[in-house]
């Protein structure tokens, strides 16, 4: 258990279909389970007690929206639990530049997990992607053997400092590099899980 990050690489039109419609959120992060988003709008697929009791059947579902996907898009980036660390390290490394982790726009108030999902629409993952174009894995890892982690999750990880946490650091990065390349590449956005 503990805090996971995910992101998904998402074109800004689903993005906006997204903020008019927040139950669709569950079509990106769950799109093989149609009860999540059934549940979110209100549907309850299970017959009342009086229907039961009445042999009444179950109201039929309401049509299920889809979101169909270029192939650009849903591409996944998983930091599992290193987000923090690596969020702690950027900021210091360009302390004025667009923050990934913090400045997404909740999508409703749908719980995902830690909070709602949050988006960041294609200008603002070319802005974040080109602001840290030039930080590397050994630029990030020195940064975090100097810069205060006690405040960041899983610190008594960052804390020890040796080959496995900054292998964690720094295999997490290049992801989260490659991630933002990608975005920046086919224009797109992103939306944010924290769970």
């Amino acid at each position: 258990m503990g805090v996971c990050f995910l992101a998904y690489a998402v074109a800004d039109h689903h993005i906006e279909r997204l903020q008019a419609d927040p139950p669709l959120v569950w079509r990106l992060l769950e799109p093989d389970d149609e009860a999540v988003y059934l549940r979110e709008i209100g549907f309850d697929a299970r017959p009342s007690l009086w229907a039961r009791l009445t042999g009444k059947a179950a109201a039929a579902p309401p049509p299920v929206p889809s979101l169909n996907f270029a192939e650009q898009e849903m591409r996944m980036l998983d930091l599992d639990k290193s987000w923090d660390g690596i969020n702690t390290c950027l900021k210091a490394l360009a302390p004025g530049a667009p923050n990934f982790f913090e400045d997404g726009e909740p999508i409703g108030a749908i719980e995902v997990g830690y909070g709602p999902a949050l988006c960041l629409r294609s200008a603002a993952m070319a802005r974040i992607a080109a602001a840290y174009a030039g930080i590397d894995a050994a630029a990030l890892i020195e940064v975090s053997q100097r810069v205060d982690m006690d405040d960041a999750y899983l610190s008594a990880l960052w804390r020890r400092q040796d080959a496995e946490s900054q292998a964690y650091l720094s295999e997490n990065f290049a992801e989260l590099q490659d991630f933002f390349q990608h975005t920046a590449r086919h224009g797109l956005g992103a939306v944010i899980q924290v769970s």
